[in-house]
């Protein structure tokens, strides 16, 4: 019996926190340096995964790749969106995300999605500042309970 309700109250909690989107972000440098990250989720702040790390120099060209697909099976997503951005940040691995106002880096959209369709993105961007910048790709109104991002941060010496 207990084993039961054990069963039941995990197939509950992961249906009942199911993931929506698959994120793929990968961040690579003219040098070639290279990170990727995957899907992650909020709440919580900052997300569950710790973020993968990638060096750059200051005016290297970045090579930015992300790619969302609705793996939610029963539903589109209909005037969803996505937002990407990179913005300076007070240390690596900050959980908070900083205003994205006046970010160097930003952009959005709006899209209907069907289960299984799939959005992708390619941009070459260069930071000439050096400091700690968070990239980040996520999702936003998608009417659940939780958005999916993906995130890296960006260490620029």
């Amino acid at each position: 019996m207990m084993l039961r309700r054990l069963i039941c109250g995990f197939l509950f909690t992961a249906f009942a926190h199911a993931a929506h989107f698959d994120v793929r972000l990968t961040a690579t440098t003219a040098s070639g340096a290279k990170s990727q990250a995957g899907m992650d989720e909020t709440p919580p702040i900052g997300g569950f995964n710790k973020r993968p790390v990638l060096k750059v120099k200051p005016g290297e060209e970045i090579r930015i790749d992300f790619l969302m697909t609705n793996v939610y099976t029963h539903d589109a997503f209909i005037d969803s969106g996505v937002r990407y951005y990179i913005v300076k940040q007070g240390a690596l691995g900050q959980k908070a995300v900083p205003p994205i106002e006046g970010a160097p880096v930003q952009g959005s959209f709006n899209f209907a999605l069907k289960p299984q369709a799939k959005i992708a993105v390619r941009t070459r961007v260069t930071i000439t500042e050096p400091g700690v910048y968070l990239l980040r790709v996520e999702s936003f109104n998608t009417q659940r309970d939780h958005e999916h991002f993906g995130a890296i941060d960006l260490d620029i010496r």
